[in-house]
């Protein structure tokens, strides 16, 4: 037994002595081996490094913060993790990831500034809220690397309310806005739109840009400027915008100013002041600046000959966003004419008289006391207001406007400041 244990153990003990004889024997087989697998290993890193790198610049970002610039009423913070608010009345440029932002039920405007590129001061998207509006900052990153080609992100959620949203592309990258509603998601192109979330739809208004729906279990809608969708808990759809007309042409500034406005200046021997298109906050502006001696009057401007008849619509209502920067004059003057931004619009009346009705904007308070303010409202400064007007069908019942015959938009005073966007004049 002991003799056949050793025989059976015998054969087990000679492969490694087997396995060495060989390769004594083929030397360039283990070569070749060795070569090939080394090769192989080179090849997989060759590959696998570059690719690892160049994900790494694509997928890699940093996150940013928003500025929340509170222009009107109560706007409640919410940081990160907390259940307590705390009432913002000033700028602040600290809103982070997972921040919520309530405007109160109060009349209510509050601005959300994202994305500054490095190296800059201003930011390509904006988001206006109003009251009632509940806005949380879910993701707002940029590529860690210049080399990326991935766009800005930002993910917001939009849970109740309203909100306008302003979204711009920059000559390095482009800005990918998603807004998150309790119905579905919509995805922004540069544009401006309008959104409303109420318990049961969201509803998106597309004034400029390209907006695109989707919810699970439903295939996406592509919706362009000029038209409307929604979403509720169900479906999605759209359709072209109601029987309103816009009369102005170009208010939002995105075409060439040579065929919509023409621009004006009224300075006697002084400095003039200067307008100039630009853009601010992800969306395109008209800037009216006067900086020179003080104590004299000037004025700078744009204005539009509109030319149609209105007497077929019910309703006439006129719509712009203002952000006033400097004024040097306090009040509007002595005649309350000199704001450091007004609009002003000539009419037709029904007994073809020509009229004309207007808004102005200030921030300082008149020092003389004998200067009234009329047909103008103070407004708080470095903030985007929306101003609506009231239906001015209504307002002018006794002179009713039958033919629109232009819109002016001016600075004046001494040394100002301002700006205005998305100007619009609906007929209904």
């Amino acid at each position: 037994m002991s003799s056949d244990v050793t025989q059976a153990a015998v054969p087990e003990t000679a492969w490694p002595d087997q396995s060495r004889r060989r390769i004594q024997e083929n030397p360039e087989r283990l070569a070749w081996t060795v070569l090939i697998a080394s090769f192989a290993v080179f090849m997989a890193l060759l590959i696998l490094v570059p690719l690892s790198i160049r994900y790494a610049i694509e997928v890699v970002t940093v996150k940013q913060t928003a500025v929340l610039d509170p222009a009107q009423g109560t706007t409640l913070l919410y940081l990160p993790g907390s259940v307590e608010p705390i009432a913002i009345t000033e700028l602040r440029d600290d809103i982070s990831e997972g921040s919520t932002i309530e405007a109160g039920d109060s009349p209510t405007q509050a601005t959300v500034r994202i994305i500054n590129e490095p190296g800059s001061d201003q930011a390509l998207g904006s988001v206006q809220i109003f009251s009632g509006t509940r806005l949380r900052i879910n993701r707002m990153r940029s590529p860690l690397f210049e080399l990326s080609e991935s766009p800005y992100q930002a993910v917001l959620a939009l849970d109740k309310g309203q909100a306008r949203i302003f979204t711009n592309s920059s000559e390095q990258r482009p800005l990918a806005v998603r807004i998150t509603t309790p119905h579905g998601d919509i995805d922004l192109e540069a544009g401006s739109y309008q959104i409303a979330v109420t318990e049961g739809q969201t509803d998106i208004t597309v004034s400029a840009g390209k907006a695109t729906l989707s919810k699970v279990d439903a295939p996406a809608l592509t919706v362009a400027a000029g038209r409307r969708a929604w979403l509720t808990a169900d479906a999605l759809a759209g359709e072209a915008l109601p029987a309103a007309q816009n009369l102005l042409r170009n208010g939002n500034f995105t075409e060439s100013m040579k065929d919509t406005w023409d621009s004006y200046v009224v300075a006697e021997n002084v400095t003039p002041g200067k307008v100039s298109i630009m853009e601010r906050d992800g969306r395109r502006v008209a800037y009216f600046v006067r900086q020179g001696e003080d104590n004299v009057p000037t004025e700078v401007g744009i204005r539009q000959i509109i030319g149609k008849d209105v007497n077929v619509y019910d309703t006439l209502y006129l719509q712009l966003d203002v952000k006033l920067l400097f004024q040097s004059l306090s009040g509007a003057g002595y005649l309350s004419s000199e704001y450091p931004l007004r609009v002003e619009i000539t009419y037709t009346d029904v007994y073809g008289k020509q009229l004309t009705w207007g808004h102005g904007f200030y921030y300082r308070d008149p020092e003389n006391e004998n200067w009234k303010i009329v047909n103008g409202e103070k407004i708080p400064p470095f903030n985007w207001y929306t101003f609506r007007s009231p239906d001015l069908m209504e307002v002018l019942k006794e002179t009713r406007p039958a033919h629109i015959d232009s819109i002016r938009i001016y600075s004046s005073g001494w040394n100002y400041q301002s700006m205005v966007s998305e100007v619009f004049l609906v007929a209904e």
